[in-house]
Protein backbone atom coordinates (compact mmCIF):
# COMPACT_ATOMS: atom_id res chain seq x y z
CA UNK A 1 0.00 0.00 0.00
CA UNK A 2 1.03 3.62 -0.38
CA UNK A 3 2.46 5.52 2.54
CA UNK A 4 1.15 8.90 3.67
CA UNK A 5 3.74 10.73 1.55
CA UNK A 6 3.20 8.64 -1.55
CA UNK A 7 6.02 6.29 -0.60
CA UNK A 8 5.60 2.57 -0.94
CA UNK A 9 5.38 0.06 1.91
CA UNK A 10 6.62 -2.78 -0.24
CA UNK A 11 5.95 -5.50 2.31
CA UNK A 12 2.19 -4.95 1.95
CA UNK A 13 2.21 -6.13 -1.68
CA UNK A 14 1.61 -9.57 -3.05
CA UNK A 15 4.44 -11.07 -5.09
CA UNK A 16 2.45 -10.46 -8.28
CA UNK A 17 1.87 -6.84 -7.36
CA UNK A 18 5.58 -6.38 -6.61
CA UNK A 19 6.47 -7.72 -10.03
CA UNK A 20 3.92 -5.56 -11.86
CA UNK A 21 4.95 -2.44 -9.99
CA UNK A 22 8.67 -3.00 -10.51
CA UNK A 23 8.35 -3.70 -14.24
CA UNK A 24 6.12 -0.67 -14.68
CA UNK A 25 8.49 1.50 -12.67
CA UNK A 26 11.58 0.53 -14.65
CA UNK A 27 9.72 1.21 -17.91
CA UNK A 28 8.83 4.68 -16.65
CA UNK A 29 12.35 5.41 -15.45
CA UNK A 30 13.65 4.98 -18.98
CA UNK A 31 11.16 7.48 -20.30
CA UNK A 32 11.30 10.14 -17.53
CA UNK A 33 7.54 10.61 -17.52
CA UNK A 34 6.95 11.33 -13.84
CA UNK A 35 3.90 13.48 -13.08
CA UNK A 36 3.40 14.69 -9.47
CA UNK A 37 0.12 14.65 -7.59
CA UNK A 38 -2.14 17.60 -8.23
CA UNK A 39 -5.25 18.59 -10.11
CA UNK A 40 -5.74 19.57 -13.71
CA UNK A 41 -7.40 22.61 -15.14
CA UNK A 42 -8.91 22.59 -18.59
CA UNK A 43 -8.12 26.26 -19.11
CA UNK A 44 -6.50 26.77 -22.49
CA UNK A 45 -5.21 30.02 -23.98
CA UNK A 46 -4.11 30.80 -27.50
CA UNK A 47 -1.43 33.18 -28.71
CA UNK A 48 -2.69 34.17 -32.15
CA UNK A 49 0.32 36.36 -32.83
CA UNK A 50 2.63 33.36 -32.97
CA UNK A 51 0.14 30.79 -34.18
CA UNK A 52 0.88 28.68 -31.12
CA UNK A 53 -1.52 27.44 -28.47
CA UNK A 54 -0.25 28.26 -25.00
CA UNK A 55 -1.22 28.27 -21.35
CA UNK A 56 -0.13 31.83 -20.52
CA UNK A 57 -3.31 32.68 -18.62
CA UNK A 58 -3.76 29.31 -16.94
CA UNK A 59 -2.94 30.39 -13.40
CA UNK A 60 -5.47 33.23 -13.55
CA UNK A 61 -8.13 31.08 -15.20
CA UNK A 62 -7.95 28.00 -12.98
CA UNK A 63 -11.20 27.27 -11.19
CA UNK A 64 -12.83 24.55 -9.13
CA UNK A 65 -13.74 21.95 -10.21
CA UNK A 66 -10.61 21.82 -12.39
CA UNK A 67 -12.22 19.81 -15.18
CA UNK A 68 -15.52 21.08 -16.60
CA UNK A 69 -15.43 18.12 -18.98
CA UNK A 70 -14.56 15.52 -16.32
CA UNK A 71 -17.89 14.57 -14.81
CA UNK A 72 -18.37 13.37 -11.25
CA UNK A 73 -20.76 10.41 -11.36
CA UNK A 74 -22.43 8.75 -8.43
CA UNK A 75 -21.33 5.50 -6.84
CA UNK A 76 -24.69 4.06 -7.92
CA UNK A 77 -23.76 4.78 -11.52
CA UNK A 78 -20.36 3.26 -10.90
CA UNK A 79 -21.95 -0.12 -10.29
CA UNK A 80 -23.58 -0.01 -13.71
CA UNK A 81 -20.50 1.13 -15.63
CA UNK A 82 -17.64 -0.35 -13.67
CA UNK A 83 -15.78 -3.51 -14.54
CA UNK A 84 -14.93 -5.99 -11.81
CA UNK A 85 -13.14 -8.36 -14.13
CA UNK A 86 -12.32 -9.02 -17.74
CA UNK A 87 -15.07 -8.47 -20.27
CA UNK A 88 -14.91 -11.49 -22.61
CA UNK A 89 -14.26 -10.74 -26.25
CA UNK A 90 -17.45 -10.52 -28.31
CA UNK A 91 -19.52 -10.39 -25.16
CA UNK A 92 -23.18 -9.82 -26.10
CA UNK A 93 -24.28 -8.90 -22.59
CA UNK A 94 -23.55 -5.18 -22.60
CA UNK A 95 -26.07 -4.01 -19.99
CA UNK A 96 -23.24 -3.18 -17.56
CA UNK A 97 -22.18 -0.14 -19.58
CA UNK A 98 -25.51 0.94 -21.07
CA UNK A 99 -26.00 3.42 -18.23
CA UNK A 100 -22.77 5.15 -19.19
CA UNK A 101 -23.22 5.13 -22.96
CA UNK A 102 -26.97 5.75 -23.25
CA UNK A 103 -26.95 9.50 -22.37
CA UNK A 104 -24.18 10.08 -24.91
CA UNK A 105 -25.68 7.97 -27.71
CA UNK A 106 -29.43 7.82 -26.95
CA UNK A 107 -30.31 6.35 -30.34
CA UNK A 108 -27.73 3.54 -30.26
CA UNK A 109 -27.03 0.47 -28.18
CA UNK A 110 -23.82 -1.38 -27.41
CA UNK A 111 -23.79 -4.52 -29.54
CA UNK A 112 -20.36 -5.89 -28.77
CA UNK A 113 -17.36 -5.36 -26.49
CA UNK A 114 -13.76 -6.33 -27.11
CA UNK A 115 -11.31 -6.00 -24.25
CA UNK A 116 -7.59 -5.28 -24.41
CA UNK A 117 -5.57 -5.59 -21.20
CA UNK A 118 -2.93 -2.90 -21.60
CA UNK A 119 -0.69 -1.97 -18.71
CA UNK A 120 -1.54 0.11 -16.78
CA UNK A 121 -4.89 1.06 -18.35
CA UNK A 122 -7.25 -1.63 -19.66
CA UNK A 123 -9.28 -0.45 -22.62
CA UNK A 124 -12.32 -1.64 -24.49
CA UNK A 125 -13.60 -1.37 -28.05
CA UNK A 126 -17.35 -0.81 -28.17
CA UNK A 127 -19.34 -1.59 -31.32
CA UNK A 128 -22.56 0.44 -31.45
CA UNK A 129 -25.80 -0.40 -33.25
CA UNK A 130 -25.47 2.66 -35.48
CA UNK A 131 -22.06 1.56 -36.72
CA UNK A 132 -20.09 3.85 -34.40
CA UNK A 133 -16.95 2.39 -32.83
CA UNK A 134 -15.81 3.79 -29.48
CA UNK A 135 -12.67 3.29 -27.38
CA UNK A 136 -13.09 3.23 -23.60
CA UNK A 137 -10.10 3.40 -21.26
CA UNK A 138 -10.37 2.77 -17.54
CA UNK A 139 -8.03 3.16 -14.62
CA UNK A 140 -6.33 -0.02 -13.51
CA UNK A 141 -8.14 -2.60 -11.41
CA UNK A 142 -5.01 -2.93 -9.25
CA UNK A 143 -4.47 0.59 -7.84
CA UNK A 144 -1.73 -0.65 -5.52
CA UNK A 145 0.47 -1.29 -8.58
CA UNK A 146 -0.03 2.12 -10.18
CA UNK A 147 3.00 4.36 -10.36
CA UNK A 148 2.82 7.81 -8.83
CA UNK A 149 2.55 9.59 -12.18
CA UNK A 150 -0.10 7.17 -13.49
CA UNK A 151 -2.71 8.00 -10.87
CA UNK A 152 -4.27 10.77 -13.00
CA UNK A 153 -2.94 9.74 -16.40
CA UNK A 154 -6.35 9.49 -18.05
CA UNK A 155 -7.32 12.99 -16.94
CA UNK A 156 -4.04 14.19 -18.42
CA UNK A 157 -4.86 12.44 -21.68
CA UNK A 158 -8.29 14.06 -21.76
CA UNK A 159 -6.74 17.48 -21.20
CA UNK A 160 -4.20 17.01 -23.99
CA UNK A 161 -6.84 15.73 -26.43
CA UNK A 162 -8.93 18.84 -25.82
CA UNK A 163 -5.88 21.06 -26.18
CA UNK A 164 -4.98 19.50 -29.53
CA UNK A 165 -8.51 19.30 -30.92
CA UNK A 166 -8.62 22.85 -32.40
CA UNK A 167 -5.29 22.29 -34.14
CA UNK A 168 -6.76 20.09 -36.86
CA UNK A 169 -3.99 17.47 -36.61
CA UNK A 170 -5.45 14.62 -38.64
CA UNK A 171 -4.33 11.75 -36.37
CA UNK A 172 -5.57 13.10 -33.01
CA UNK A 173 -8.62 11.13 -31.81
CA UNK A 174 -11.71 13.02 -30.70
CA UNK A 175 -12.53 12.94 -27.00
CA UNK A 176 -16.15 12.26 -26.03
CA UNK A 177 -16.05 12.31 -22.24
CA UNK A 178 -13.81 11.69 -19.25
CA UNK A 179 -15.53 10.76 -15.98
CA UNK A 180 -14.17 10.23 -12.50
CA UNK A 181 -16.08 8.01 -10.08
CA UNK A 182 -15.73 9.40 -6.52
CA UNK A 183 -15.02 6.03 -4.96
CA UNK A 184 -12.08 4.72 -2.98
CA UNK A 185 -9.90 4.40 -4.91
CA UNK A 186 -11.24 6.75 -7.59
CA UNK A 187 -12.01 5.18 -10.95
CA UNK A 188 -11.57 7.11 -14.19
CA UNK A 189 -13.26 6.42 -17.54
CA UNK A 190 -12.10 8.03 -20.78
CA UNK A 191 -14.29 7.63 -23.86
CA UNK A 192 -13.23 8.66 -27.37
CA UNK A 193 -13.94 7.71 -30.93
CA UNK A 194 -11.92 4.79 -32.24
CA UNK A 195 -9.17 5.58 -34.70
CA UNK A 196 -9.79 3.47 -37.82
CA UNK A 197 -7.02 1.07 -38.65
CA UNK A 198 -4.54 -1.36 -37.14
CA UNK A 199 -1.66 -0.76 -34.69
CA UNK A 200 1.69 -0.45 -36.42
CA UNK A 201 3.02 -3.14 -34.08
CA UNK A 202 0.73 -5.69 -35.77
CA UNK A 203 1.46 -4.90 -39.41
CA UNK A 204 4.93 -3.34 -39.47
CA UNK A 205 6.63 -6.36 -40.99
CA UNK A 206 4.10 -6.44 -43.82
CA UNK A 207 4.77 -2.85 -44.90
CA UNK A 208 7.12 -1.90 -47.71
CA UNK A 209 10.16 0.31 -47.27
CA UNK A 210 8.37 3.16 -49.03
CA UNK A 211 5.36 2.83 -46.74
CA UNK A 212 7.58 2.85 -43.62
CA UNK A 213 9.42 5.93 -44.87
CA UNK A 214 6.11 7.71 -45.44
CA UNK A 215 5.04 6.82 -41.89
CA UNK A 216 8.30 8.30 -40.58
CA UNK A 217 7.61 11.52 -42.47
CA UNK A 218 4.13 11.70 -40.99
CA UNK A 219 5.52 11.09 -37.49
CA UNK A 220 7.91 14.00 -37.96
CA UNK A 221 5.05 16.24 -39.11
CA UNK A 222 2.91 15.18 -36.13
CA UNK A 223 5.65 15.88 -33.57
CA UNK A 224 6.25 19.29 -35.14
CA UNK A 225 2.57 20.23 -35.03
CA UNK A 226 2.11 19.01 -31.47
CA UNK A 227 5.21 20.98 -30.53
CA UNK A 228 3.57 24.17 -31.80
CA UNK A 229 1.70 24.18 -28.49
CA UNK A 230 3.68 26.00 -25.81
CA UNK A 231 3.35 26.82 -22.13
CA UNK A 232 4.79 29.48 -19.86
CA UNK A 233 6.65 26.97 -17.70
CA UNK A 234 8.40 23.62 -18.02
CA UNK A 235 7.30 20.37 -16.45
CA UNK A 236 4.64 17.65 -16.55
CA UNK A 237 1.28 18.68 -17.96
CA UNK A 238 -0.25 17.97 -14.56
CA UNK A 239 2.00 20.52 -12.85
CA UNK A 240 1.53 23.31 -15.35
CA UNK A 241 -2.24 23.07 -15.21
CA UNK A 242 -2.28 23.99 -11.52
CA UNK A 243 0.17 26.87 -11.80
CA UNK A 244 3.30 24.96 -10.84
CA UNK A 245 6.21 24.08 -13.08
CA UNK A 246 9.65 25.62 -13.51
CA UNK A 247 10.99 28.60 -15.40
CA UNK A 248 13.86 26.54 -16.83
CA UNK A 249 14.02 23.11 -18.42
CA UNK A 250 17.17 22.42 -16.39
CA UNK A 251 15.28 22.68 -13.12
CA UNK A 252 12.22 20.82 -14.47
CA UNK A 253 14.38 17.96 -15.76
CA UNK A 254 16.27 17.63 -12.49
CA UNK A 255 12.96 17.61 -10.61
CA UNK A 256 11.65 14.83 -12.86
CA UNK A 257 14.81 12.82 -12.35
CA UNK A 258 14.87 13.33 -8.60
CA UNK A 259 11.25 12.27 -8.27
CA UNK A 260 11.94 9.07 -10.16
CA UNK A 261 15.05 8.32 -8.15
CA UNK A 262 13.15 8.98 -4.93
CA UNK A 263 10.50 6.46 -5.95
CA UNK A 264 13.16 3.93 -6.92
CA UNK A 265 14.87 4.32 -3.55
CA UNK A 266 11.56 3.70 -1.79
CA UNK A 267 11.17 0.56 -3.88
CA UNK A 268 14.65 -0.59 -2.82
CA UNK A 269 15.68 -0.85 -6.48
CA UNK A 270 19.45 -1.09 -6.77
CA UNK A 271 20.80 1.83 -8.83
CA UNK A 272 23.97 3.99 -8.63
CA UNK A 273 21.97 6.89 -7.19
CA UNK A 274 24.90 9.10 -6.22
CA UNK A 275 26.54 8.78 -9.62
CA UNK A 276 23.27 9.43 -11.49
CA UNK A 277 22.61 12.59 -9.46
CA UNK A 278 26.21 13.75 -9.80
CA UNK A 279 26.37 13.32 -13.58
CA UNK A 280 22.94 14.84 -14.15
CA UNK A 281 23.85 17.95 -12.16
CA UNK A 282 27.29 18.17 -13.79
CA UNK A 283 25.83 18.13 -17.31
CA UNK A 284 22.56 19.96 -16.68
CA UNK A 285 23.86 23.28 -18.02
CA UNK A 286 23.28 21.90 -21.54
CA UNK A 287 19.57 22.45 -20.94
CA UNK A 288 20.08 26.23 -20.83
CA UNK A 289 19.63 26.20 -24.62
CA UNK A 290 16.02 25.02 -24.18
CA UNK A 291 14.12 28.26 -23.68
CA UNK A 292 10.57 27.42 -24.82
CA UNK A 293 8.38 24.76 -23.19
CA UNK A 294 6.88 22.71 -26.01
CA UNK A 295 4.28 19.98 -25.74
CA UNK A 296 5.94 16.60 -26.27
CA UNK A 297 4.88 12.96 -26.14
CA UNK A 298 8.06 11.16 -25.21
CA UNK A 299 6.84 7.72 -26.39
CA UNK A 300 4.94 8.77 -29.52
CA UNK A 301 6.83 6.38 -31.80
CA UNK A 302 5.89 3.26 -29.84
CA UNK A 303 4.39 1.00 -32.53
CA UNK A 304 1.38 0.02 -30.41
CA UNK A 305 0.46 3.73 -30.10
CA UNK A 306 0.42 4.35 -33.87
CA UNK A 307 -2.67 3.33 -35.86
CA UNK A 308 -2.25 2.68 -39.58
CA UNK A 309 -4.99 2.89 -42.21
CA UNK A 310 -5.06 -0.56 -43.85
CA UNK A 311 -5.85 0.89 -47.27
CA UNK A 312 -3.58 3.92 -47.56
CA UNK A 313 -0.91 2.68 -45.11
CA UNK A 314 -0.85 6.19 -43.63
CA UNK A 315 -1.04 7.11 -39.96
CA UNK A 316 -4.71 7.41 -39.00
CA UNK A 317 -4.30 7.86 -35.26
CA UNK A 318 -2.08 8.30 -32.22
CA UNK A 319 -3.77 6.68 -29.23
CA UNK A 320 -1.77 7.42 -26.07
CA UNK A 321 -1.29 10.89 -24.59
CA UNK A 322 -0.70 10.01 -20.94
CA UNK A 323 3.02 10.79 -21.24
CA UNK A 324 2.62 14.44 -22.22
CA UNK A 325 5.16 16.93 -20.89
CA UNK A 326 6.06 20.57 -21.51
CA UNK A 327 9.76 20.42 -22.25
CA UNK A 328 12.60 19.75 -24.66
CA UNK A 329 11.58 18.33 -28.03
CA UNK A 330 14.69 16.12 -27.93
CA UNK A 331 13.00 14.17 -25.15
CA UNK A 332 10.66 12.76 -27.83
CA UNK A 333 11.72 9.24 -28.71
CA UNK A 334 11.70 9.78 -32.49
CA UNK A 335 14.96 11.73 -32.16
CA UNK A 336 16.91 8.93 -30.51
CA UNK A 337 17.91 7.62 -33.93
CA UNK A 338 15.91 9.63 -36.46
CA UNK A 339 15.58 8.61 -40.08
CA UNK A 340 15.99 11.25 -42.83
CA UNK A 341 12.22 11.08 -43.32
CA UNK A 342 11.53 11.98 -39.68
CA UNK A 343 13.85 14.98 -39.95
CA UNK A 344 12.23 15.99 -43.23
CA UNK A 345 8.74 15.76 -41.75
CA UNK A 346 9.75 17.69 -38.66
CA UNK A 347 11.17 20.46 -40.84
CA UNK A 348 14.58 20.79 -39.16
CA UNK A 349 17.17 18.66 -37.41
CA UNK A 350 17.18 19.40 -33.67
CA UNK A 351 19.76 16.67 -33.11
CA UNK A 352 22.43 18.92 -34.67
CA UNK A 353 22.00 21.76 -32.22
CA UNK A 354 24.61 22.78 -29.66
CA UNK A 355 24.88 20.16 -26.91
CA UNK A 356 22.10 18.17 -28.58
CA UNK A 357 24.04 14.91 -28.27
CA UNK A 358 24.37 15.39 -24.51
CA UNK A 359 20.70 16.33 -24.15
CA UNK A 360 19.78 13.14 -26.02
CA UNK A 361 21.94 11.03 -23.72
CA UNK A 362 20.40 12.55 -20.61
Amino acid sequence: MLGHNGGLHFFDFSEEAKHIYTVSYIHTMTAFGFIPKSRISSCIGQDSRRGHHNLSNMQRQCSTPPYPYVMQISTTTMVSVGFTGKVPRNNKNTSSIDGFIQPLFPNQKVLDIQTYDEDPHPHYLLHMSGGTELALKTSTRQPETVLYHEQHALEVEAHVLLLLEPSGIWCIPKLIRCEVVPSSPAVTFLLRYKCPGTPLSEIKEKLTSDELRRIDTQLGITVDRIGQHTAMKFGPVYDICVGRGERTWKRAFLNLLESLLWNAENMLISLPYFEIRHQANRLSSVFDDVTEPRLILYNISQPSHIIIDPETKDISGIIDFTAATWGDVLMTDIFENPSPEIISGYGSDPTRGRFASIRLLL
